[in-house]
C-alpha cells in the first residue's frame, strides 16, 4: 500500500464540506472545478469554491451546469484568502485546500487567524518512476535554523503515526562531509545535518535516520518515506524540479501542527495535486 492508497483508506464517505481557493487563471480554475466535481460526486462531499468577482467570472460556461447538477457552491469575497480561513475557524467547513490562492496572503491569514508564528508545511510527493514520500520544507521561508528543522521533523514523525507509518528519514545538506572548508555556508549545512542526526539518535534510538548529505538520488535509492531538504529555497527547488521538470508529481502539502486540516498546492498545479489535497483533507475528518 502506498501513502496515496493510505489516504484512500482513511477517507470515509461521511457528509463534509471542503473549501478551495480560485485564483485568476482561466485554466487553473476550470481544472480546479472539473476535479471539485468528480471528487463531490464520489465521496458525499460539498465544496465551496473561494474566490473574487475576477476570479469566479473566469470560469466557463460549464459552471451553470455543474452548479445544478453537483454539490458545488461559489463564495465571492474581495478577500477569498481571509473567508476561506474564517470559514473554517467559524466551523462552516471541514477543511482548506488552498488552490490557486496568492500562497503569501493565504499564509499570512493562516497565521494571523490560527496565532501562530511559523509554518510548518509537509508535502506528498512521488518520483517519476512512481516512489512516494513525504518531503519538506517546501516554503521559501521554513526550517532555516536548527529547532524549527527539530521541530518540523518531530511534527512529521507525529502525522505519520497517525497514518501508522513507520518513518525512515533522510537529512539533506549542502554537500558531501568531506567538502567542509569549501565554503562557510556549506559547512554550516553539513554540520547542522550532522547535529539534527545525533539529536534523533539520543533521544529517538529506533528511528531510522541517516544525513545523505547532497546525494538525494541516495534518499530515493534507499526509500526513505521522509527526505529534510536544507531549509526552504532549495526545499522549494527541489519540488519544483521534480514536479515541473522532472515527471514527478505532488499530492498537496499539509500544514502540520493545527487543529483543522488545511492542506497547500501550488497555484499552477496539476490535477493530482489538486486530487491529492481533496483527498488527505478527507482522510484527516471523521
Amino acid at each position: 500500500m502506498n501513502i496515496i492508497q493510505r489516504f484512500e483508506s482513511l477517507a470515509s464517505n461521511n457528509p463534509k464540506i471542503l473549501g478551495i481557493g480560485l485564483g485568476t487563471d482561466i485554466h487553473q480554475n476550470d481544472k480546479i472545478l472539473t476535479i471539485s466535481s468528480k471528487f463531490a460526486k464520489s465521496k458525499n462531499t460539498t465544496i465551496f469554491l473561494f474566490g473574487d468577482e475576477n476570479a469566479q467570472n473566469l470560469f466557463s460556461k460549464k459552471m451553470n451546469s455543474l452548479l445544478l447538477k453537483e454539490k458545488i457552491q461559489l463564495i465571492k469575497s474581495d478577500t477569498p484568502s481571509k473567508t476561506i480561513v474564517e470559514y473554517l475557524k467559524e466551523n462552516k467547513i471541514n477543511a482548506i485546500i488552498r488552490g490557486a490562492l496568492s500562497s503569501s496572503k493565504f499564509l499570512q491569514q493562516v497565521k494571523t487567524q490560527f496565532k501562530i508564528d511559523q509554518i510548518k508545511r509537509l508535502a506528498l510527493l512521488e518520483t517519476h518512476e512512481g516512489y512516494q514520500f513525504f518531503y519538506g520544507p517546501v516554503g521559501i521561508d521554513e526550517c532555516y535554523d536548527f529547532d524549527s528543522k527539530i521541530q518540523f521533523i518531530e511534527a512529521a514523525m507525529h502525522l505519520m503515526s497517525l497514518l501508522k507509518i513507520i518513518p525512515k528519514v533522510s537529512i539533506l545538506s549542502g554537500g558531501r562531509e568531506d567538502d567542509i572548508g569549501r565554503m562557510e555556508a556549506v559547512d554550516t549545512s553539513i554540520r547542522e545535518a550532522l547535529a539534527i542526526v545525533d539529536y534523533f539518535k539520543k533521544n529517538v534510538p529506533s528511528l531510522s535516520l541517516t544525513h545523505d548529505h547532497i546525494l538525494i538520488e541516495n534518499a530515493i535509492k534507499n526509500k526513505a518515506n521522509l527526505i529534510i531538504a536544507p531549509e526552504g529555497i532549495s526545499g522549494n527547488l527541489i519540488y519544483r524540479t521534480l514536479v515541473h521538470l522532472g515527471g514527478g508529481k505532488a499530492h498537496g502539502a499539509i500544514y502540520m501542527g493545527l487543529n483543522k486540516p488545511i492542506i497547500d498546492t501550488s497555484r499552477v498545479g496539476h490535477s493530482s495535486e489538486i486530487e491529492g489535497a481533496l483527498l488527505m483533507a478527507s482522510a484527516f475528518l471523521p
